[in-house]
């Protein structure tokens, strides 16, 4: 018994290291990029997927780990704080969605899965992941990147705006590919 758990862990961080690999690559593949920085990618998508599956501190070790990895491929840094906000910490509050999917079972009393239950636990783990990261990206904006903002304007409503400009996007295209995922992951599981 104890051989099976051990092996279901190591099994488990495997997957975890496989999918922040996977989102390290998709970051570098993207739909469109903001002049001063962020871009709409698919790069969230793995880490909400660990986090669905094996819960927040999963989801948020396999972010921490996109966070150091995008580090080594193109960051913008500023500022030492600046550099742990944008990258480990923006990316590491991604999993903490997975802390409310553990709450809410998306099995029926049968077994088998509950699809509108799936559908809301994926939104909110996505939900939840991107705003939490959208506010990391605020702060860090106001703070360190203001001079970007048109001379005379609000520095917090710049940040705002901007970042919105490709986390809502982020969020759309992840809560709609994260679904089909969850799901097919469960049809795989069931066989």
């Amino acid at each position: 018994m104890e051989k099976n758990v051990e092996i279901k862990r190591v099994l488990t961080m495997v997957e975890i290291a496989l999918a922040a690999a996977l989102a390290v690559a998709l970051s570098n593949l993207k739909f469109f990029h903001l002049p001063y920085g962020g871009s709409v990618s698919l790069e969230m998508l793995p880490i909400f997927y660990i986090a669905i599956l094996y819960g927040g501190t999963a989801g948020c070790v396999a972010g921490l780990l996109l966070g150091v990895g995008q580090l080594f491929f193109g960051a913008y840094v500023v500022h030492p704080i600046q550099l742990v906000l944008d990258y480990p910490m923006a990316f590491t509050v991604l999993g903490i969605g997975g802390f409310f999917a553990t709450l809410i079972s998306m099995k029926k009393n049968d077994d088998t899965f509950d699809y509108l239950r799936v559908v809301l636990v994926s939104v909110l783990v996505v939900f939840v992941g991107s705003v939490l990261r959208y506010a990391v990206h605020v702060l860090s904006g106001v703070v360190f990147f203001a001079e970007y903002a048109p001379e005379g304007s609000n520095i917090l409503l710049y940040s705002l705006v901007y970042n919105a400009g490709y986390m809502v996007p982020n969020l759309i295209v992840a809560a709609v590919l994260l679904v089909p995922l969850v799901i097919a992951r469960g049809a795989l599981i069931k066989r």
